[in-house]
């Protein structure tokens, strides 16, 4: 298993580096006194003169706004609205008809002047999701990794639209689950080497009740972000009724948003004897074992 996982490594290295980046950053000059001052901006989108509007498109759920000319029929336009379904039908959740706005920047320059304008100290990032009280919106610039990171976002608009008290460390594992191909059912390639490399240097190791303690995007760290993406995978592609555990939690927290933490679920309900850590260890050596085959 080793060799495996040290192989894994070695072949992934250069790939690993930049893991997440469009969701994680440094967040030491994060103001956010700031930041609530440009979501107020936003939360009236129409009419305002810093948002794309040269075109907008309907498909589904989205309503998805660019700075230039994009067919109605784009393929990752079509890829978005097929990703409700399988959002929908993966985590058991029914679809809302909440609108899910997407801005799109025809580059990456006009994408950092409209968020160092509109949300002053933000971290860099090359996408987000805003969830405010009245609006679910995506910003992103349109560059070479635009449909992961649409994925990624519009994901979390998905979610949010019908459990938006989904917790921090999962609604992240979802949105890593979902930003991949579709033919990739999951398998985030880059997540298994980082973690592989993780358990090789013996400083990490599983723990949901870690991440459940997280309540700052800001704080999330490329470890965090796998682990996450690592124990939603778990739960569901490797048994029906870990599946079906996380579906019944995610329809728990929809009706209540004090349901009691999945951690605690999963030590009365799993079908693992101990710590459900060495379950995923487990599971992710697996993958390892996929991935250098």
């Amino acid at each position: 298993m080793i060799m495996r996982l040290s192989a894994l490594v070695a072949a992934s290295l250069a790939g690993c580096a930049l893991v997440g980046c469009a969701h994680l950053a440094s967040h030491d000059a994060w103001n956010p006194a700031k930041l609530q001052a440009g979501l107020a901006a936003v939360t009236l989108p129409h009419g305002d003169g810093d948002l794309p509007d040269r075109t907008e498109i309907t498909a589904g759920q989205l309503v998805i706004h660019a700075d230039f000319s994009l067919a109605g029929q784009h393929r990752l336009v079509r890829d978005l609205e097929r990703l409700r379904t399988d959002v929908s039908q993966e985590l058991g959740l029914p679809v809302s008809d909440e609108p899910v706005h997407l801005y799109l920047f025809e580059n990456t320059e006009r994408y950092d002047a409209f968020v160092a304008r509109r949300f002053p100290g933000f971290p860099a990032r090359r996408a987000f999701f805003v969830e405010t009280d009245t609006t679910l919106s995506v910003f992103a610039a349109w560059q070479e990794r635009v449909a992961e990171d649409l994925r990624h976002e519009t994901t979390h608009g998905y979610v949010h639209a019908v459990v938006p008290a989904v917790p921090l460390w999962l609604d992240e594992g979802i949105a890593e689950f979902f930003e991949l191909p579709a033919a990739d059912k999951g398998v985030h390639r880059t997540h298994v080497a980082h973690l592989a490399g993780r358990l090789l240097e013996g400083n990490w190791r599983p723990d949901m009740a870690r991440l459940e303690s997280l309540r700052a995007a800001g704080d999330l760290s490329q470890d965090h972000y796998a682990e996450a993406w690592c124990w939603v995978h778990w739960l569901l592609r490797t048994t029906p009724e870990r599946r079906r555990i996380l579906q019944e939690y995610l329809a728990d927290v929809r009706r209540d948003p004090a349901t009691a933490p999945l951690s605690l679920r999963l030590r009365h309900e799993i079908d693992v004897s101990g710590d459900p850590g060495v379950a995923l260890r487990d599971h992710l050596a697996g993958q390892a074992a996929v991935a250098v085959r």
